[in-house]
């Protein structure tokens, strides 16, 4: 059997390029026409002005097709520094949880590096866990502000119905992965908020999509309401560093004192 060709990650060029990859961005998420979208145009125009626009292709020649993309622009905050804001990174279903998450955020971070920027700053839903783990167990970002109903209303796609929260994460690309001590050996209930030492750790369910559906619409909205609360409650003097599956349904954060060496630059 012949082997299956490598993952090629390039910058997106043209606008037949860039439409395929909006095309994998709505089949992934789940979008209907009513949600809106991206459009080759835009992107172009990030791409022009400073953003960056990369996908993972798979396959050779004309049969390479998108099965990751990201892009992103410029930003400041404030007065601040300069930084790429990365407002999407989707990765085709089948290959989920095999890297390609990985490489699409290494050709963010060579691309910014190489414009004399050393961070990247995105969003992303608190109750997404695999994607809190991936963005601060493996690639070392740091969480310190919960924007809530950040988009105004409801998601869309698969997320239609779901407020908006999200945190904001700061990926500092000087600043290697550190790896978290051990959480307690115990029972977790979703929700729950305990101290270790000066640390403070946050159950929440791993599977947030089937845990909605298990304890039905109202006790999934209250749920929420309480962990935005506890999450902000938590920023206020802390910033989160980890997010770590203790069993099959439940994950648990781990958030540090501000000003600590764990914290790492602002």
């Amino acid at each position: 059997m012949a082997a299956e060709p490598a993952l090629v990650v390039r910058d997106v060029e043209g606008p037949a390029a860039m439409a395929a990859c909006i095309a994998l961005y709505a089949e992934v998420m789940g979008l209907r026409p009513s949600d809106g979208g991206l459009n080759p145009r835009l992107l172009t125009a990030l791409q022009s002005n400073g953003g960056i626009v990369v996908a993972a292709y798979e396959g050779d020649g004309d049969r390479a097709r998108p099965v990751g993309f990201a892009y992103s622009f410029l930003a400041r905050e404030g007065g601040g520094e300069l930084f790429q804001f990365s407002q999407l990174a989707v990765v085709a279903r089948h290959l989920q949880g095999q890297g390609v998450g990985r490489l699409l955020k290494h050709a963010q971070r060579e691309r910014t590096l190489a414009m004399g920027l050393t961070r990247i700053r995105w969003s992303y839903d608190p109750l997404k866990t695999r994607n809190a783990h991936f963005n601060l167990d493996v690639l070392g970002g740091r969480v310190r502000v919960l924007k809530p109903s950040m988009y105004g209303g409801e998601g869309f796609g698969d997320d239609t119905g779901e407020p908006t929260d999200r945190f904001l994460l700061d990926w500092d690309l000087t600043r290697p992965a550190t790896v978290q001590p051990a959480l307690p050996d115990r029972a977790w209930q979703p929700g729950e908020r305990l101290a270790q030492g000066d640390d403070l750790l946050i159950a929440v369910p791993a599977r947030w999509d089937l845990h909605r559906t298990a304890i039905g619409a109202p006790a999934a909205a209250a749920l929420r309401t309480s962990l935005r609360e506890t999450f902000t409650e938590a920023l206020a003097t802390h910033v989160g560093v980890s997010c770590l599956r203790v069993t099959d349904d439940l994950a648990v954060y781990r958030f540090v004192p501000r000003g600590t060496d764990q914290e790492g630059a602002s």
